[in-house]
């Protein structure tokens, strides 16, 4: 998170609210309920033999906010003025150094995070690709590729507070595996 960023302000039905933004140097926004900001979460995919895997990254123990802890492959607040599309391609660039472009992003769910937050999650197919990822902002201290059948249990005993209670957003991705013939769950 940086402190000088100005995150879009949404309705309740998920549209941006124009010309509207939170200071993000106040942290999230706890208070009305028309204090509504957007986050864009992309977990990158791979298949791995006949496995399928998915990137994890462990937050550096230099950032305020559950330092040391592990999250999904990419993600953050959605800027004023900045789509949905346009955050997540972003974020993916800044936090592992990973170039996505907004084709790649498979739409799996949007929802409410919680009482102030919406979230768009997305996947991208990192099968055979090569890239490495950098970690250019200081943001991240390393990834790991975590397979999927395995994927539970590393969230409930490593990721940060938040995912590990987060049982609707991996719910929705196991839904998103099974309709998806190309990515039968296992």
């Amino acid at each position: 998170m940086h402190k000088d960023e100005i995150w879009q302000l949404y309705y309740k039905n998920g549209e941006p609210i124009p010309g509207a933004g939170w200071d993000s140097a106040r942290d999230n926004p706890t208070g009305k309920d028309t204090e509504i900001v957007g986050v864009a979460i992309v977990f990158l995919y791979r298949r791995n033999g006949d496995r399928l895997e998915f990137l994890w990254q462990k937050r550096s123990d230099e950032i305020d906010r559950y330092p040391g802890d592990w999250d999904i492959s990419a993600g953050g607040h959605i800027n004023l003025g900045e789509s949905v599309v346009e955050a997540a391609v972003r974020e993916t660039r800044e936090e592992i150094g990973a170039k996505i472009t907004a084709n790649e992003l498979e739409f799996v769910t949007m929802r409410p995070f919680n009482k102030n937050r919406f979230a768009w999650v997305y996947l991208v197919d990192w099968t055979d690709r090569a890239e490495e990822f950098h970690f250019d902002d200081k943001e991240v201290s390393e990834v790991r590729w975590v397979e999927y059948g395995k994927m539970d249990e590393f969230r409930k005993e490593f990721a940060k507070a938040p995912l590990k209670r987060d049982n609707l957003t991996f719910e929705m991705l196991d839904v998103w595996l099974k309709e998806h013939g190309n990515l039968q769950a296992e």
